[in-house]
């Protein structure tokens, strides 16, 4: 075997306690010394109900209406340490916390299935550990924002609710998104962090009425389903902030990879950045030999906050490691200053005639026309050549008539051919839809994408 050329974190190291329950980590750590009474959730639609730092032991006591209703427990009665410590911490003093699952999300499924995820104690408490520690600016007391992404997925039980109880930043949560109340209540609030998926900074790109809203305290910008194309990063500082940092993050429900830095990483703004704290990156090609700089390959990981397994799965638990090294599926290449670039899911790249395309380049071309808001690509396999065919959606920007939407189709479709190489033009057609597939985190779900345009292909005209 070929020797193994392995990406170290460059961020500290980080010690992750093996001996420690998630409850544990929270109540026996205060990063910022944050003070108890300091709210750190609010109610997006009734501030009244809040949470405080040390509140949110008792809210939990208090309000664990599901095993009151399923036991028929009383508070305080059968609650017996309420008065004094409420949430009385899972204990695992004696223990292996790498064993012992804390909790389990399903993975997003944009590809394919999605699976049930399980994750150590060790797991999320090392989660914690590797964002304070790459990037400490951002994952801090001082922090505010409004919060979209659901709590069932990763990004929201780490961003929004570890997170705050640990480091104690202010969270506002939002029950579902909606673009206005979302900015307005940032303005309101003098956010100084937004948290965005690559449809809503392209929106904002393209909205008129955003100058009307003072996000002046915004200072970064953590865009997280895929990178944003640099054109984007800049458009969002000009019409925010010029010093605002636009910061690309990659990870998974399995765990988090690399991510970008308010420093000289923001020179990187296209970039997912380099390894997170504690993480250790592999690049390699179909045969698993390590390739080099500047080559795209898989992007296999190893540290502490990798998943233990799939539930109930032990077939696609085995076929996600290879020698210790998680296969993420994902395919990146490293440039000479050592920042990670993401090109696709390995499963999504199109085939056609022997060249791989990736769907998110052809879709960063798609945004970059000025009347489109969303974009999506996917490939179709075309029975007559045999071939894959790559295949476009977009949602336009501004409402206009159907002639209208006609020519713009047609301008749209020459605009694509102008600007891509031959064989990654959109020979299965383009076509116009109101919105895109997508899960609650905001990633595209290509794997419905494949059967729209399995459908609108045998229905419609194409462009």
């Amino acid at each position: 075997m070929a020797d193994l050329h392995i990406y170290y974190s460059p961020y500290p190291n980080i010690k992750v306690p093996t001996n420690l329950s998630v409850s544990q980590f929270l109540i026996q750590t205060n990063p910022d010394d944050v003070s108890p009474e300091k709210v750190i959730w609010q109610d997006f639609g009734d501030e009244d109900q809040k949470v405080t730092y040390a509140g949110l032991r008792s809210k939990a006591a208090f309000d664990a209406a599901c095993l009151r209703e399923m036991l028929g427990l009383k508070y305080p009665r059968d609650i017996r340490n309420a008065a004094v410590n409420p949430m009385y911490p899972f204990g695992i003093s004696n223990g292996d916390n790498t064993k012992i699952p804390a909790g389990m999300c399903f993975s997003s499924g944009t590809s394919g299935k999605p699976k049930a995820v399980v994750l150590s104690h060790h797991n999320l408490i090392a989660q914690l550990l590797s964002v304070r520690a790459t990037n400490p600016f951002t994952h801090t007391s001082t922090s505010r924002e409004p919060f979209f992404p659901s709590f069932a997925h990763i990004y929201g039980i780490v961003s929004g609710v570890l997170a705050p109880a640990w480091i104690g930043n202010y969270v506002q949560p939002m029950r579902r998104f909606e673009y206005h109340p979302y900015l307005q209540r940032a303005a309101e609030l003098k956010a100084n962090i937004l948290r965005l998926v690559p449809a809503t900074a392209v929106r904002m790109t393209k909205d008129p009425e955003i100058k009307n809203l003072d996000l002046s305290a915004v200072h970064t910008i953590m865009c997280s389903g895929s990178p944003l194309s640099r054109d984007t990063i800049v458009a969002l500082q000009q019409i925010l902030n010029p010093e605002a940092t636009v910061l690309n993050g990659y990870g998974m429900s399995e765990a988090t990879v690399t991510l970008l830095r308010n420093t000289r990483g923001g020179q990187k703004g296209a970039s997912v950045g380099k390894p997170a704290a504690g993480m250790e990156v592999r690049i390699v090609d179909e045969n698993y030999n390590d390739v080099q700089e500047g080559v795209d390959g898989e992007c296999l990981i190893r540290g502490p906050s990798v998943f233990m397994e799939y539930k109930n799965n032990e077939a696609e638990t085995a076929a996600a490691f290879r020698g210790g090294w998680m296969c993420t599926g994902d395919i990146v290449h490293v440039d000479q200053d050592g920042y990670f670039w993401l090109t696709g899911r390995k499963k999504e790249l199109i085939k056609y005639k022997g060249h791989q395309i990736a769907p998110a380049e052809l879709e960063e071309v798609l945004l970059s026309h000025p009347s489109v808001s969303d974009a999506g690509v996917c490939g179709v396999r075309d029975n007559a050549t045999q071939e894959e065919l790559p295949v476009g959606f977009v949602s336009l920007s501004t409402a206009m008539s159907n002639r209208d939407k006609s020519q713009t189709m047609k301008c749209l479709s020459a605009f694509m051919d102008e600007r891509v190489a031959s064989y990654k033009r959109l020979r299965g057609g383009l076509f116009l839809v109101e919105s895109l597939p997508k899960n609650s985190s905001g990633k595209l779900l290509r794997r419905e994408l494949v059967l729209l345009a399995e459908c609108l292909r045998s229905s419609r005209p194409r462009i």
